[in-house]
Formats: C-alpha cells, structure tokens, sequence
C-alpha cells in the first residue's frame, strides 16, 4: 500500500487533543497523483485530522459517492487499461478504513457521481462529451451494467439528487443550463422532465455558468455554484414536479479582486444556516506574485432562503473540492495545485471561517467528503 504522503498538522493546535475525541466521524480524501484514498478520523472538539489509512486506486482518482448506508464508497478512476474509465467500489469496515472490491468499467470520464436514495443505482455526469449515464449497483457492488445513456450538452459537471429521490439536476457550465430530469430508481431510467433545462443566469451577471448543486436541508430550495467570474444562486424548487426556478445570484468574489477567477464547489452546512463557494484564481499572474483563491461564505434565511454574504476567506491553492463535516463545525478544502487540505472552524453564530490547520497531501487532492464512523 502507497504511503500518502500526508506529513502533520503545520498550524498548531492550541488544545491538547484526547485521543477519546477522535470517535465521531471519517474524512476521506482522494489523490489523483497519488492514486489513493486517505481515511482520517475527525477530532469532535477541535477539528484536528488523525490519519488511520490509505487505500490503492486502480487509476486517478476523481469524485467520490457514499452508498446510502455508508458502507460502500464508489471513486470514479481514469487511466485504466485501455485508458478506460470506471468507479472502484470500496467497502468501509467499522474501523472507517477502506478496502477495494471491484473496478467496473464505465463510457466516459466522470467528474461527479451519485447514488440513488434506495443505492440501487450509480448515476455519472460525463463532462467532455455531454451526457449522462446510469449503472447498476448490486449488493452494493457497481457492476457497470449500464441502464440508461441520456446524451444532454457539452461540459456536464454534476449530477444530485433532491432529498425524495426523484429528480435529478445536472448543471452544465458552458451552455449556462441546469438540465432536470425524473428517476425511476427501479429501471435505472431518466426521464426529461418538463421543461429539460432551466437557464442559468444572465450573462450580464458575468457569474454565470452553474457548475455544482446543493439541495437545502430543510427548504424547498437548491443552490448552485456559477464557474463563469465566480457566482452563486438559489433555485426554488417544487417537489411535486421536480422543476427549478430561479430566485437570487450573487457574486461570490471579494469586490478588490483583479483577474479572472472560476468557482467551483458549493456546500451547505447540515442544519442549512450557511453556504461557502470555492473560488479558483485562474489568472496567469507574474512570477512571485500571490494568487488570490477564497472561500466565500453566505447566510442564508431560514424562511424565504435569502443569501446575505458573510465574507471572504483565504484558501488552498486552487480550492476544487471541499467539504463541510457533518456537525457543521468543521470544514475542510483539497488545494488541488497546493497538495494540501486547509481545515477551518465555522463560527457557529456568523458562519465566518477560522483557519487551523494545514495538512501537506500525496499530490493533487481532487476530492474530499466526511461520513459517520463505523457507519
């Protein structure tokens, strides 16, 4: 097994850390240059990263997905014979460590993957070539049986589910659409639903492009990240019909910022208070000179889901993916050009981010999502 690379904590803890503490929750994190998965466990009380394990990859890894009940988690994985791509099923044992069962083989690269609510089905979005596709899941095994091959438009980068399991959302960046769908979790079907797309917004924003999709937890509302300049948006969204409707876009870049910058991930604490959007600075700026990537964070009323920003966090160096752990206390973002994972604490009252540690990584963190322990 690959060591990961993973060094210590370079911000100092300022709280001694019980060993007893480290009982809550996992944090996984995968690594394209690395090819692995690191499992570490949470501190309940601080944050702090504990590492317990790696697991191999048969290839580069990309997005990660949970089984509904948490024992199995599904990597997608490029770079496999034939220069095929695929999901690797992993089982997670009840000590949160990983293990890899099965590599099946899917049509196109994916950069997001999803399971249906019953975890019958692996739903993929395949950026390059515009579609979507879905696999059979058996006895938590993806077989790579594909069920249904639904062609959209250019540069799909997501697919999620609402909470009932229904309807499916797949924002697409450069056509500015967010195709909706309908899913029969039986057949493993999608079917358009009506209308097939809802536009992004308007290009005059200049932060367009919707990239990634949250559902709220309590609210019948979802949000987008918006790559386009770097934006974010809310959607009311009707859970008789699955269809969306756009609410409120807002810039989610600091108001002093030169260059260009594209956002990224979008996440929203559990208990639905907060949401933060990852900013990329992809300007191609002087030798020596700082690139300026951030989190933004925004309040989000807990009636009518209106967003209010909170304000702008340095981050990890190309911040792809990040995660928010399942407290709301903690969250954590895989620099993707840094090779390290910045940890930060959520002022639980203003939603403003503290940082409190950096983790030095195996290269390329692509991907990182927290599950319960021993679950």
């Amino acid at each position: 097994m690959k060591t990961s690379g993973i060094l210590a904590l370079v911000a100092a803890m300022t709280v001694s850390i019980s060993p007893a503490a480290y009982s809550g929750q996992f944090l996984y994190l995968a690594s394209t240059q690395a090819k692995t998965v690191v499992a570490y466990e949470v501190h309940s009380e601080t944050g702090a990263l504990n590492q317990k394990g790696s697991v191999d990859l048969p290839g580069n890894a990309g997005p990660m997905a949970f089984s509904p009940d948490k024992s199995f988690v599904y990597a997608a994985v490029t770079g496999l014979a034939d220069k095929k791509a695929g999901v690797a099923t992993l089982v997670r044992g009840k000590d949160g460590l990983l293990s890899l069962r099965k590599t099946a083989f899917i049509m196109n690269r994916a950069p997001y993957i999803r399971t249906s609510k019953d975890g019958s089905v692996l739903l993929a979005a395949h950026y390059g070539p515009g579609d979507v596709t879905t696999y059979r899941i058996k006895d938590g095994i993806c077989t790579g049986d594909l069920l249904n091959h639904k062609v959209t438009d250019k540069t799909a980068h997501c697919i999620e589910i609402d909470p009932s399991g229904q309807f499916v959302f797949v924002p697409h960046t450069s056509p500015n659409k967010v195709y909706q769908f309908r899913l029969n979790s039986k057949s493993g079907k999608l079917t358009p639903n009506d209308p097939p797309f809802v536009d992004g917004p308007d290009q005059g924003h200049l932060y367009h492009q919707p990239r990634h999709y949250a559902h709220h937890p309590t609210l019948k509302m979802a949000f987008t990240s918006n790559e386009r300049g770097g934006g974010i948006s809310s959607w009311q969204f009707n859970p008789n019909n699955g269809r969306l409707t756009l609410k409120q876009t807002l810039s989610t870049l600091p108001p002093d910022f030169e260059g260009n910058s594209a956002a990224a991930d979008i996440n929203i604490t559990p208990n639905g208070r907060f949401a933060y959007v990852s900013n990329r600075d992809v300007t191609k700026r002087k030798d020596g000179e700082a690139a300026q990537d951030t989190l933004a964070g925004f309040s989000i009323d807990p009636q009518t889901g209106d967003m209010k920003l909170i304000g702008y966090f340095p981050t990890a160096r190309f911040p792809r993916a990040f995660c928010i752990d399942l407290t709301g206390k903690f969250l954590y973002v895989a620099g993707q050009k840094s090779a390290n994972l910045f940890a930060y604490s959520i002022d639980q009252k203003t939603g403003a981010l503290k940082h409190i540690g950096t983790y030095e990584t195996g290269g390329a963190p692509i991907w990182v999502t927290c599950a319960e322990f021993g679950k």
